[in-house]
Parts: structure tokens; sequence; C-alpha cells
């Protein structure tokens, strides 16, 4: 009996220590998500993911609908640039209509930076562009938050825990990942280049912007 006591505790031992050392390997042995999702709720502007439908303050966005439904949602404080890309002032979301003049797709700018400074790298913060959703800001995927600073295999290990669908790189090479539905719904995630990500977007397959 005390053999078999003893070969029980060694193997659960065994099993702990190396779910620890796991952990440990992909950085989140300490990790709690609770206060960057108490942080999300307190957030004027909450911009969430659940499974491949958006909601923005806890209002369902569509996609495939006309600029006077969006108004209804992210309200008028938007401009128009040259190639017709709808960008909102007040929040980090871009709408790109298609040729039917509804919006297919959608973008939520993570990071800001102009693309002239990728050689001063060091120098992006203090030259004037911050990101657009501040370091202590939020989005949730699946209920787990996410911003501009999130390592994207630790994020996708959290969402295999929480039996989720993660993201992945299509092509070899690609500078996004991604996960598609049987809808034909896309949220492709750009990889930084001057912070861990860069942008979301949220597509039904039709023309996107750059």
């Amino acid at each position: 009996m005390r053999f078999l006591i003893y070969v029980l505790s060694a193997f659960l031992f065994a099993q702990c220590n190396g779910q620890t050392n796991k952990n440990k390997a992909m950085g989140i042995e300490t990790y709690n998500p609770e206060p960057q999702i108490e942080q999300f709720k307190k957030q004027q502007y909450r911009l969430e993911f659940r499974e491949e439908k958006l909601f923005y303050n806890d209002t369902h966005v569509k996609l495939d609908q006309n600029m006077a439904y969006y108004e209804t949602i992210f309200g008028k404080d938007y401009s128009i640039d040259i190639d017709d890309i709808v960008i909102y002032k007040n929040i980090p979301i871009s709408l790109n209509k298609g040729i039917d003049d509804q919006v297919d797709n959608i973008r939520i700018q993570l990071y800001y930076y102009n693309k002239k400074m990728l050689g001063h790298k060091r120098h992006n913060e203090a030259w004037g562009f911050p990101p657009k959703i501040l370091d202590n800001e939020y989005i949730l995927i699946d209920g787990l938050p996410l911003n501009k600073d999130t390592d994207i295999a630790v994020f996708n290990d959290m969402l295999i825990d929480s039996q989720k669908k993660t993201f992945k790189q299509k092509f070899k090479g690609a500078n996004s990942i991604e996960r598609g539905y049987l809808g034909q719904k896309n949220i492709y995630i750009s990889l930084g280049e001057l912070s861990n990500l860069d942008y979301i977007m949220y597509s039904d397959g039709g023309t996107t912007s750059n």
C-alpha cells in the first residue's frame, strides 16, 4: 500500500511539475486575465468578439449594412478618405464599403503609426505616434482580453484552454493570422512591426482595405 501511495504521489508531482514548466515556457505561469477584464468593463468603448459576432458596447454589429445602420451604433463622428474608407475619429474603427455601398469589413486599429517611421522604431513613441488604443485598454475575444502588446502564441494557448477556436497563419511568411467560419466571416489579426499586434479585421471575404 505504501508503495502504491509513493508511486501515485510521484506521478502527480511529475504531472504538476510538467504543467508548471509548460506554463512557464508559455509565459502564463502567473497570468491572471481578471484585472484586464475588469478594466474592459470600465471602458467607455467596448469592442468584443463572441465567436464570429462583433459587439460594440454590447450591441451586435453586423456586416453588409449601409452607413445609416452603422451611424446608429458608432455615431457620426467620422471622415471619409480618398479611397472611400470611413474613419471614425473618436473610436479606433474604420469601415470599408464594397461596390454595393455596403460595409464588407470593419477594422479595429490596435496600434497606429506612420509607416515612414519604421526605420526609427526606437523614436516612434517620442515622435508622436502613440497607440490608438491605450496600453490599459482591451478588446475581448471569446471572453479573453487582447491589446497591442498581446503575445499571440500565449493568447492561442488561452483559447485552447477555453476550448475556443485559435488563430492560424494561412500562408507561410504572412504578416497576419486568421480564423474563419462556415458563414464566410473571418477575423484577421495583423502582426505588428512596432508592437506585437497592429489591427483586427472583421470581414465577409469581400473587398479589404490595406
